[in-house]
């Protein structure tokens, strides 16, 4: 299990760093709006990073939700938005009161129980909650423990990149792997599992974009620990344990 922690961590620092190289063309990669206003008919006003843009879209869209989507040009110039997929209360606000950087990380993965060392290192944080959403938000990575959920907000130099990954031990027939999810402000969400075996390690991961996976087929084999890698996409991919509505609007 410690094993397969460390593991993990090294995929998700090698998608996150596998951005910011130079030789990566990102352009496929998902950007993140906000819905600002529905106008008439199926017209929405968009937040695009610092700038407010007018779209057309069939899907219904969430006013004041914020979606992940890929943007190209039409036939006449016009931008367009494409696969637009509503980002999971996880992601509700950027403003996490708890932020692991990777250093800090590995000291709980190198514990003997990663489980119960969050369990006892949130409770003496909650006791300490110096605000309504700090104390809402680390009873949610609690509440997560207590379904057997690890809930891990990870933080990097780059706040652009920062993000949350859930994971979870789970048996498949007699093979026991580790479950996990993962998501990042800018690149989507990831789940899949992580397995160990005799010949190796085994990585089953669905992306939402293909963008995403194209990325991380062109990086994995950085990592000489895997043997054989299955990359899908999946744009319903879903937390192991969201965050609701009624304790994430205790912000304030």
């Amino acid at each position: 299990m410690i094993k397969q922690l460390s593991q993990l961590s090294q995929v998700q620092n090698t998608l996150q760093n596998s951005v910011s190289k130079p030789t990566q063309f990102n352009a496929a990669l998902p950007m993140k709006l906000e819905v600002m206003e529905k106008m008439q008919g199926i017209r929405y006003m968009l937040k695009v990073g610092n700038i407010a843009m007018e779209t057309k879209s069939l899907k219904e869209l969430e006013v004041g939700g914020k979606y992940w989507a890929q943007m190209g040009r039409g036939s006449t110039g016009a931008i367009t938005l494409s696969n637009l997929i509503k980002q999971p209360d996880l992601l509700k606000d950027q403003n996490v009161p708890l932020k692991l950087s990777s250093e800090v990380m590995q000291q709980f993965l190198e514990g003997e129980n990663p489980f119960e060392a969050m369990k006892g290192f949130l409770s003496e944080r909650l006791a300490s909650s110096e605000s309504r959403w700090e104390f809402a938000f680390l009873s949610h990575m609690l509440m997560s423990l207590k379904q057997k959920v690890l809930t891990i907000p990870l933080h990097y130099d780059d706040e652009s990149k920062d993000g949350l990954m859930q994971l979870r031990k789970r048996r498949v027939g007699s093979e026991e792997c580790l479950e996990f999810y993962s998501v990042f402000s800018n690149l989507g969400a990831t789940w899949g599992m992580l397995w160990n075996f005799k010949e190796g390690v085994r990585l089953d991961i669905s992306v939402m974009y293909e963008g995403v996976a194209r990325l991380l087929r062109e990086n994995l084999n950085e990592l000489e620990f895997i043997r054989e890698t299955n990359i899908s996409v999946d744009s319903a991919i879903v937390p192991l344990y969201d965050f609701s509505d009624s304790l994430l609007d205790l912000e304030g």
